[in-house]
């Protein structure tokens, strides 16, 4: 069953002022449709016991210095 239909993607197309044609509103469609039954298969995963983690890359600038010249 689809969860987005193309008269929905019409009308987020249109609130973006997006121009689509016929073809790409039935081909948005349905990869929005895809990525919303992906999204509902990670939200549909036990998660109840795993403690949350924080970012595992260290934040650092890495611009340089300023430097009065």
């Amino acid at each position: 069953m689809s969860t987005i239909s193309r008269d929905e993607v019409a009308r987020l197309a249109k609130l973006a002022r997006l121009a689509l044609t016929e073809s790409e509103l039935d081909s948005f469609a349905g990869q929005l449709d895809a990525i919303l039954g992906y999204v509902g298969k990670i939200q549909a995963v036990d998660v109840s016991g795993v403690a949350p983690t924080g970012n595992p890359l260290k934040s650092e600038n890495v611009t340089r210095p300023d430097v009065v010249a």
